[in-house]
């Protein structure tokens, strides 16, 4: 099967990740910054989402995710995967909703403005890559335009 960019990822071995995993993390294509959710919660911490920093490794993202969420310790079942689709499609294929569904099985009043806010967050940075990709700031093409064009 193919979507828009080439061969379409397994929607259903992410859906897998999204229900199975109580963190993860997902990288786009047009930014290099992650979304990170993690499902985790008590009576004190709600769940988090949000648009965080790339990191070289995963011990990184260990001491990173210690340091931000400190009473949770290390994840049991941590994964990482990467959409090359979308945004768009990322809502239409229903991972986003899922995702959602996750957070909002918290009961925690807050997933959902936290959820909304994230997804907003990653279509503004990747219209901003789309931008910045067109005008040519940050990418090189095959084709260069001679002076005087």
């Amino acid at each position: 099967m193919h979507s828009e960019n080439g061969v379409l990822v397994d929607l259903g071995d992410v859906s897998t990740v999204i229900e199975d995993s109580d963190v993860f993390g997902i990288g786009f294509r047009l930014f290099p910054d992650r979304l990170l959710v993690d499902t985790r919660y008590s009576d004190q911490d709600s769940v988090f989402i949000s648009v965080v920093p790339k990191v070289d490794s995963i011990q990184e993202r260990f001491f990173w995710l210690g340091q931000q969420r400190p009473r949770f310790g290390m994840p049991e079942r941590f994964s990482f995967f990467f959409w090359p689709h979308s945004i768009a499609f990322f809502e239409e294929s229903g991972m986003a909703r899922r995702i959602k569904e996750r957070l909002l099985e918290s009961g925690w009043d807050n997933a959902s403005a936290m959820f909304e806010e994230t997804i907003a967050d990653l279509r503004e940075r990747e219209l901003q890559g789309t931008l910045t990709a067109i005008s040519g700031q940050s990418h090189h093409t095959i084709w260069e335009r001679e002076s005087g064009d």
